[in-house]
This record gives structure tokens, sequence and C-alpha cells, in this order.
């Protein structure tokens, strides 16, 4: 017999809305540290991230958390030291959106802010199935 935790119990009484406004805001603490184990942990293992570069509507696209983490990881390093601030996070039913603010600091101390937004479909779980993100002043973060 399986014994369940208090807290495990208590996640699942849960509403599947919460869970997935839960998740799409640890993605955005997750992402401003860059902590690439704890982003990983969200995604199902068939999921989609369509990113804010490449051309088409949708962005640059990767399917399966291997490809989705190599883009993570890459896009880390081409970004350099920044972090990113939530706004807000709001979800209904196995959908959220997630507000953030993109902070990059220049070897100068140069610092740049742009404003960024997400979205995420997820699975039963609260796992994410697809996310597609936007970045507004796009031409800054490549002419960089």
């Amino acid at each position: 017999m399986t014994k369940i935790l208090k807290s495990q119990k208590q996640e699942l009484e849960l509403s599947l809305t919460e869970r997935c406004r839960r998740t799409a805001a640890d993605m955005v603490s997750a992402f401003a540290v860059q902590d690439i184990d704890r982003i990983m942990e969200h995604f199902s293992e068939k999921s989609v991230y369509c990113d804010v570069l490449g051309d088409g509507q949708r962005g640059n696209e990767y399917t399966g958390k291997t490809d989705i983490r190599a883009a993570f990881e890459a896009g880390f390093q081409i970004l350099g030291k920044h972090t990113y601030e939530p706004l807000s996070v709001v979800a209904e039913g196995k959908t959220a959106f997630a507000s953030w603010v993109l902070i990059m600091t220049a070897a100068d101390g140069q610092v740049t802010r742009l404003d960024g937004i997400d979205h995420f479909e997820m699975d039963e779980n609260a796992r994410i199935t697809l996310k597609k993100g936007w970045l507004k002043g796009l031409e800054k973060l490549v002419a960089a």
C-alpha cells in the first residue's frame, strides 16, 4: 500500500487551475536563477517549446525534453548575466499565462529590461505540453 504524505494529499486536492498557475509561477522563478533541472521537471515528455527567436508564426520549435533543455541552456549562454522579474500569472483550467521582465546586465554594468509573456498549455498533471514565449524589444537582444 502506498502511503500519501500530507503535503502530497494537499497538492492533489488543489484544483487543476491552481496547480497550473503554480507551475507557471514556478517556471518564472526557476528561469530567474537559470535552474534548468527545476525548469525541466515541469515539462511532459512530449512537450513543444516555441522560442521567441526564429521565423514564422511560432518561432523556432523544439520538441521533447532533450531538445527543449538544449534550447534553454543555449539561451542562458546567449543572455549572459540575467534574471527575470515576475509580474503576474493567471490560469484557467489547463491554460496559463505568465508576464515577466527580462533583466540583463552587460559587462559595463548597463541594464536592459524587456517585457515578455509565456503561454502555457498543460496536461491533467499540470505538466507543460506547450510553451510559447514572446519578448518585446527582441531586436535589442538579437543585436547584443
